[in-house]
């Protein structure tokens, strides 16, 4: 599983909670950015964002309280908790497990 920008996440989400990050992300993995980063412009081997649900990976805006994950139509509900669960399940993601979750505005429990 790709995880790329995690090297200092707990650090930063600690010390500047309220500062907005991006990431995209699907089964592949998860690229994490700054949110002056356009999610498009992000790429990484089976892990691409594309405007108008042309790219194979989600979207989201995060800071230290809650990750918000913009819709994609090849996306069900059940896949993004899916995937979500086996991202918080990896060692250089652990600091995002307490964030509050959200897919096309609806609270996701994973």
């Amino acid at each position: 599983m790709i995880i790329q920008g995690a090297e200092k996440l707990k650090e930063s989400l600690t010390n500047y909670p309220f500062h907005q990050r991006k990431a995209v992300f699907n089964e592949n993995g998860i690229l994490i950015f700054p949110a002056s980063t356009q999610h498009n412009t992000m790429k990484a081997d089976g892990i691409s964002y594309e405007d108008d649900y042309k790219g194979n990976a989600l979207a989201v805006v995060f800071d230290a309280m809650k990750f918000k994950i913009r819709f994609h139509s090849a996306f069900p509900q059940e896949r993004v908790i899916r995937i979500l669960k086996e991202l918080l399940m990896q060692d250089g993601l652990t600091s995002l497990r307490g964030l509050s979750a959200t897919y096309h505005g609806e609270a996701l429990r994973h």
